[in-house]
């Protein structure tokens, strides 16, 4: 192998190593800060993920076909209307939505109280890694992600994850 071309492959091997880490960088994790985001809504008001910060957050991952969403989307409801007052804010990230025509659409089949964004975003889905929905990730005062929930969660786990990200108990 000549110089010049172990110079190639030593460079293609680090910039490879680099962009691994920027992109496992990232993903949203337990225990750390989650990914920013800024998506608009159905009234093309942008919401980031910053603005929120110190507030009980529950960022909430479906689309307009979601099977399991129904369920959850009853558990969202009873949450908004016990924590509201006590700062809960929940973002309904709709991953199928790139404009405002099916957020009102699933707003409307689900009676939705909360916001919810248009999230047909690559870099987000990716940061999420949302692969299916429904997906929850809970996110405390202190800005960290408590826990994140692939698909479905019983009543009574989503109702201590909730209780927990808004007393910190």
């Amino acid at each position: 192998m000549t110089g010049a071309r172990r110079l190639c492959v030593l460079v293609s091997a680090v910039c490879l190593a680099v962009v691994s880490t920027a992109v496992a960088a990232e993903v949203a994790t337990v225990g750390k800060p989650p990914p920013p985001f800024a998506l608009r809504d159905e009234e093309g008001t942008v919401h980031r993920l910053a603005a929120y910060a110190g507030k009980p957050t529950i960022v909430y991952f479906t689309h307009n076909v979601c099977h399991y969403c129904g369920q959850v989307i009853a558990f969202l409801n009873r949450a908004h209307q016990r924590y509201a007052d006590q700062g809960l804010v929940i973002l309904s990230i709709n991953v199928m939505a790139d404009g405002a025509e099916l957020i009102r659409r699933y707003k409307e089949q689900f009676n939705l109280t909360f916001t919810m964004l248009a999230g047909k975003d690559p870099e987000l889905l990716r940061n999420y890694e949302v692969n299916y929905v429904p997906i929850l990730v809970f996110i405390d005062r202190s800005g960290l992600v408590y826990q994140i929930h692939h698909h479905y969660i019983l009543p009574e786990t989503f109702d201590a994850s909730v209780a927990h990200i808004v007393t910190g108990q």
